[in-house]
């Protein structure tokens, strides 16, 4: 395994992990191809594809050039299984992730820009870098001005979640569940969708993530967002880095015009930008 300090500029092996059961191996297929040109040119890139079609995956590794493959074989899931028991899927096969950056990657992704060289995860906060989540970003000054002026109806939207939650977002907002976030704390959301980090605090935050869904499980309570509500409440609570929406951009929406897209979720838009 690198060194925990290991950058983009040096020596640095890639590990992505997803989840692709059922026809979502297809999704992955197409995600693994666009990977295969755009993710960490030069690097070695181990995708780890968690899934229950794992001859498949076999086969679809033939036509890849860059990046490597390891099928791990799953039991087949469907919603809300998939993404709601991810973090235990990947905690009970770390054995076999030993990279020393990882990324989460849903397989409804497509990369379409380099992703690698511009990230610096040597200034990580916790080694860790979560992503702002597309549907709640809203740009800065004058495009942020220009973007109210020309959509009222979301700029009194927005009004109103900002009284009512604290921070725009989909939070959690029931305390007996253990991904509710405190008011106080709502403040940038992130998305489930992609996630990186050095490999001992990614796979912290796993492991610490795989006990606390299993525990709202043990006692009936499932997390509004599932994942993705439980990534927020790490969030919330541990120093992160925060990339931009570019890297899970959703194509068509005023909020983010005036980004340059490098990984785009190609499938339920509708959840990416709720």
């Amino acid at each position: 395994m690198g060194s925990a300090s290991a950058s983009a500029s040096g020596p640095l092996s890639v590990g992505v992990v997803t989840i692709a059961t059922n026809r979502y191996l297809d999704y992955w297929h197409e995600m693994a191809l666009s990977a295969d040109t755009f993710l960490f040119r030069g690097r070695e890139v181990v995708l780890h594809v968690f899934t229950d079609r794992a001859a498949d995956a076999r086969a679809m590794a033939g036509d890849f050039s860059n990046i490597h493959v390891n099928p791990v074989t799953i039991d087949a899931l469907r919603w809300p299984e998939a993404t709601l028991l991810r973090y235990e899927v990947f905690d009970a096969h770390r054995g076999e992730i030993d990279q020393s950056l990882l990324m989460h990657l849903d397989a409804d992704m497509l990369l379409v820009d380099d992703v690698g060289s511009e990230l610096r995860p040597e200034d990580w906060a916790g080694g860790m870098a979560l992503v702002r989540h597309p549907g709640f970003r809203r740009p800065e000054g004058r495009l942020g001005a220009s973007l109210y002026a020309h959509h009222p109806v979301l700029a009194a939207k927005d009004g109103v979640r900002m009284l009512r939650d604290g921070g725009l977002g989909t939070w959690e907002t029931d305390p007996l569940v253990r991904a509710f976030v405190p008011r106080r704390l709502r403040r940038t959301y992130v998305c489930g969708g992609a996630w990186f980090g050095l490999a001992a605090p990614f796979q912290d935050m796993v492991d610490e993530l795989a006990v606390r869904t299993r525990s709202d499980l043990n006692e009936g309570r499932i997390a509004l967002w599932h994942d993705e509500s439980h990534l927020n409440w790490f969030a919330a609570h541990h120093p992160t880095a925060l990339l931009g929406s570019e890297y899970c951009f959703a194509p068509g929406f005023a909020n983010l015009s005036d980004l340059s897209p490098r990984i785009i979720a190609v499938d339920k838009a509708d959840d990416r930008t709720r």
